[in-house]
């Protein structure tokens, strides 16, 4: 890829494609441990300015506490050894914030997440909090998409790094969740 390509990227939003099958996992590791975080690695395909995520793939020994996440070295090297002999590449990582007393669950990275980002990589953080009240799974301004699933509002949003410290919100387009006409409107 050019600087100038590059440099093309870091000014345009990225676009992520979020098939069902990995927002169902997504969503449903985030419940499962709900109070606790929860964390994965994303399968997929793509690169510069497009991603697909085909798969969510939880991982299930992670240490979990209310504020923090973090794979078991071993297991997560078992892993992705696997995945490296796979069809489909490693394109980032997602976890989970979670509401903690008072204080909601925002689906923003912290300066620990930012510190572990690398370029090229996608990663998702997925916020959980207590419903309030129903709604729809729509896509949001800020690139994000978020609704409600039984007591739980959860909200969607996907980074990337552009430099040493310096990151993007990239889109998330997920149809199986906000549904076709939402997107197809977005974009006319």
């Amino acid at each position: 890829m050019t600087k100038k390509e590059l440099e093309e990227i870091k000014e345009k939003r990225v676009k992520v494609f979020l098939k069902e099958r990995a927002f169902l996992s997504i969503v449903l590791s985030v419940v499962e441990v709900y109070k606790k975080e929860t964390m994965g690695i994303l399968l997929g395909f793509g690169g510069g300015d497009e991603y697909i995520i085909e798969y969510a793939i939880p991982y299930q020994t992670a240490e979990k506490g209310f504020t923090w996440v973090e794979p078991r070295e071993r297991m997560s090297e078992r892993m992705l050894k696997i995945v490296e002999s796979l069809p489909i590449d490693l394109i980032g990582d997602y976890h989970s914030h979670t509401e903690l007393g008072d204080s909601k669950a925002k689906a923003h990275p912290s300066g620990v997440d930012i510190d572990s980002m690398e370029e090229g990589k996608i990663y998702l953080i997925v916020a959980i909090n207590d419903k309030e009240k129903e709604e729809d799974w729509k896509m949001n301004t800020d690139g994000s998409i978020s609704g409600t699933v039984t007591d739980f509002h959860i909200q969607i949003a996907g980074f990337y790094m552009v430099s040493d410290y310096k990151y993007r919100r990239a889109e998330i387009i997920c149809p199986s969740a906000t549904g076709i006409a939402q997107y197809t409107k977005k974009n006319e």
